[in-house]
């Protein structure tokens, strides 16, 4: 069955070690959705959050894969009910005076908040998980999305364990 999976990775903070993961992603044929990386908050490291299609076997294989590169230090998948994904959106939509007040009541349903208006148009942030992005994306679709900027999800393991340990 082909579902959707978060994967963390902690990897040495080198130039070039980004390019070798995204190589090898490229190499092997994987569909990633969102990838995302950032200091890890331990010292040398940086933090890579993957979210990947694919059925259980891939991956597994990912995972290995991953693990074959030197500076990858771990590799882990994060399950969706025992983690933390969030995403970050931006999103400019059409607007005039007629639905101006529509949107914003809609958008304010999702947390977003109005960060820019125009004439005739209106940009809003948002954060929340993905599945919730995808519904404010949808919901506002009717409107007219003149141009959107995510960042990709951002994943934390709930409770006490950390990537690093």
């Amino acid at each position: 069955m082909e579902n959707k999976q978060i994967i963390s990775l902690l990897a040495h903070n080198h130039p070039g070690v980004l390019l070798r993961i995204t190589s090898l992603i490229s190499r092997r044929g994987f569909n990633i959705d969102s990838l995302t990386a950032s200091p890890a908050g331990i010292e040398g490291f940086s933090r890579l959050t993957v979210r990947l299609s694919g059925d259980d076997d891939k991956v597994e294989q990912f995972i290995n894969q991953m693990l074959k590169i030197v500076d990858v230090k771990k590799a882990e998948v994060l399950p969706e009910e025992s983690s933390v994904a969030m995403e970050l959106i931006l999103i400019k939509v059409n607007s005039d005076s007629s639905n101006k007040n529509d949107i914003i009541a809609l958008t304010s349903t999702y947390h977003a908040s109005l960060v820019n208006l125009g004439e005739r148009s209106l940009t809003f942030r948002a954060s929340g998980t993905p599945s919730q992005i995808d519904a404010l994306i949808e919901e506002l679709s009717p409107f007219g999305i003149l141009e959107m900027a995510r960042t990709g999800i951002a994943a934390l393991e709930n409770g006490d364990n950390c990537l690093a340990d």
